[in-house]
């Protein structure tokens, strides 16, 4: 079916003016939708009696889709929200729509205005704790709500399992498991809250985790390399930033460079090459380093510590070589290997 004609012969029937505000206040025509406010000055009405002719229009197209194939549609779309535990994200069900309903021209303001006819299912319009989503009855608002909320503290603590080691099935297994719903269920429950989210990479997570929606330059950097997993130029960074699509804000690779020389996160590894502390890289210039090294390994010959060091830094073997023969700070021991000074 296709669904412009079907709300098109729906509304036909209306007087002019109930056809003009019903197709105004809902988008109908592919324009954004017109305010009360706005209808009213067009006619020099009252916002309130904008709200009359529309609420008349809307109790005139109700009955007669009530005689309709339309029925046939609304029942198909409450039972795929029933089996979705009754709770459903709009923008989901938009595009889920169009196959059970066989239109892939379907929008999200003809599904609104069908709904808003027959009243059922609900609507929850986007605000600061929620998606934009519909819901059958208040129960399963509440049910939907109350897992959220039990999923938040379950996952609070499970960052490093959820980005760096994909335990995202696994962990929801057993919230499923011990909240008593299927999975199916509950990621419809968890993807209508605001309290979570999905990164550039498919990783699940808190939405106030910096992983999950990073901000700023430091921060989108900082997911990068988690995500790498090894050191990069700052050149590269920037490169994958964008690539990431995190903003339509374009990184640009002196800024980057500059966040992260600042930031006790990161560790200039090279030449213009940064890596994380978190993976085990150690601040300091290449004297410090070799220095640590020898202090927590012992006195080394020049291959070992060759290899310790470039575990830390890309440096060149001479670089290395050379700061060994400060006599200040390291010595060389009658076995040939060195030591701490």
């Amino acid at each position: 079916m296709k669904i412009d004609k079907f709300i098109q012969n729906l509304i036909n029937n209306l007087a002019p003016r109930q056809k003009e505000f019903l197709v105004g206040r809902f988008g109908l025509a592919g324009e954004e939708k017109k305010t009360l406010q706005e209808l009213g000055d067009r006619y020099g009405i009252t916002r309130e009696r904008v709200r009359q002719i529309e609420a008349e229009g809307l109790k005139s197209v109700a009955a007669d889709f009530a005689k309709s194939e339309g029925v046939k549609l609304i029942e198909k779309a409450v039972n795929y929200i029933q089996l979705n535990g009754g709770v459903k994200k709009e923008a989901d069900l938009a595009n889920e729509l169009k196959v059970l309903w066989d239109d892939g021209a379907l929008t999200v303001n003809q599904i609104r205005f069908l709904f808003e006819v027959v009243k059922n299912p609900l609507c929850q319009p986007e605000d600061e704790k929620f998606h934009a989503f519909w819901y059958l009855d208040k129960d399963t608002f509440k049910k939907a709500d109350a897992f959220a909320e039990k999923a938040a503290k379950f996952f609070a603590n499970k960052k490093e399992d959820l980005i760096s080691k994909n335990k995202f099935s696994e962990l929801l297994a057993q919230l499923v498991k011990a909240s008593g719903i299927n999975d199916v269920v509950a990621i419809n429950y968890l993807a209508v809250s605001k309290k979570f989210g999905i990164n550039a990479f498919n990783d699940f997570g808190l939405s106030h985790w910096e992983e999950i929606y990073p901000k700023t330059a430091k921060d989108k950097a900082y997911l990068i390399l988690k995500k790498h997993g090894k050191p990069l130029h700052f050149t590269e960074i920037a490169d994958k930033i964008n690539k990431a699509n995190f903003s339509k804000r374009l990184a640009y690779a002196q800024t980057i460079h500059n966040e992260l020389i600042k930031s006790p996160k990161f560790v200039l590894v090279g030449r213009g090459m940064y890596a994380l502390k978190e993976h085990g890289y150690e601040p300091g210039t290449a004297k410090e380093i070799i220095q640590k090294i020898l202090k927590d390994k012992g006195p080394m010959n020049a291959k070992q510590l060759l290899e310790k060091v470039f575990e830390q830094r890309f440096l060149k073997e001479n670089t290395i070589l050379l700061n060994l023969q400060n006599r200040k700070h390291f010595k060389k021991l009658s076995d040939g290997k060195y030591h701490i000074a």
